[in-house]
């Protein structure tokens, strides 16, 4: 069967803070038998159990850092990702009762708090308080791109901007001799100025 996602699930949890804040998010379910394979070990952030499929989802809504989710209702294990599809794959999985959850992110979600002052975003999960500037910035490991905050990108990626790829593992975006952003690497930014020699 195939991979792709065939029905939604909206998890809405209601937050005791002073706030009173609820954290909103839509998650797109892939079918039975089907589990989330990372690119990279560091992408897994939580692997516990957890009762329910939908507690699971919670804990993912509830952690800024998570896109996907996976849960098993016969092991009850509920694995945590900061990834998405472009760094990983929905595969097939021998257990039947897997079940895969991607949220679902749009411009809408980030494009009102973005710069704007703290209180805009105060405990919300798709924007964070910088304690520099006082506003509202994209969460740690994710950069903005324009209209929303996606994840940092990993070694050999192709990057189109200077904070595109995971600071906290050295990775820079580099450019190339044109001064175009190319691809995330170790290492310094570089730029090599093309003189043009005229002949005469």
């Amino acid at each position: 069967r195939p991979s792709d996602s065939s029905w939604t699930l909206t998890v809405v949890i209601a937050m005791s803070s002073p706030a009173h804040a609820i954290y909103s998010s839509t998650f797109s379910l892939s079918l039975q038998g089907h589990e989330f394979q990372p690119q990279y070990g560091v992408q897994l952030i939580f692997n516990e159990t957890a009762r329910s499929r939908l507690l699971c989802s919670a804990a993912c809504s509830q952690n800024p850092s998570c896109r996907i989710f996976d849960y098993d209702s016969s092991s009850h294990r509920c694995r945590l990702f900061e990834a998405d599809r472009t760094n990983g794959a929905i595969i097939v999985t021998a257990s039947q009762t897997s079940i895969v959850g991607s949220m679902i992110l749009s411009a809408s979600l980030y494009a009102s708090m973005y710069n704007q002052s703290c209180s805009a975003c105060q405990e919300n999960r798709y924007q964070t308080c910088s304690s520099t500037t006082n506003t509202c910035q994209c969460p740690g490991n994710s950069y903005w791109n324009g209209s929303m905050c996606p994840l940092q990108l990993f070694a050999n990626a192709t990057c189109s901007q200077i904070d595109a790829c995971r600071s906290d593992l050295n990775l820079s975006c580099i450019m190339n001799s044109y001064g175009e952003f190319t691809q995330c690497s170790r290492g310094s930014i570089y730029y090599f100025r093309i003189r043009k020699l005229k002949h005469g």
